[in-house]
């Protein structure tokens, strides 16, 4: 097969995937979350206390855009912002109540749906498939060095 058809049917499945998140995301919050916003919550649950700077190198972002993100999600009481006591330039980030509980609902109803869909394949397919995922992120990430 071609490789132009190969990382055009790559991309269709990801743009797909992404786009069925996205509506779970926007169904289970009601609001205005975007997947990115999410996926920034999900960085902040998982390494409480972090900050911007961790975020954005993370996600191979830029510094503006995570602040602009953060923000909103501090407008939203999503997220709570801590000031290191003995450097006070730098601002940690962690969960509000309200966002360690949007994120667990979220991230059950993912693992609901996605489950639900998993359930046609093997796990051996699964994990073939998880296998090769890591593999190709790791070779990208090789890239941008």
């Amino acid at each position: 097969m071609e490789l132009h058809q190969l990382v055009r049917r790559y991309q269709h499945a990801i743009n797909s995937i992404y786009r069925s998140l996205n509506n779970v995301i926007k169904k289970q919050v009601h609001s205005d979350i975007t997947v990115d916003q999410f996926t920034i919550l999900q960085f902040i649950h998982q390494h409480d206390h972090c900050t911007s700077t961790q975020i954005a190198q993370y996600f191979g972002i830029g510094k503006s855009a995570v602040t602009a993100s953060t923000n909103r999600l501090f407008d939203k009481n999503l997220i709570v912002r801590h000031r290191d006591e003995s450097d006070r330039r730098i601002v940690y980030l962690s969960l509000s109540p309200t966002g360690e509980k949007l994120v667990i609902q979220t991230e059950n109803e993912i693992y609901r749906i996605v489950g639900e869909k998993l359930r046609h394949f093997h796990p051996t397919e699964i994990e073939k498939f998880i296998f090769s995922l890591e593999k190709l992120a790791s070779l990208m990430e090789e890239r941008k060095e």
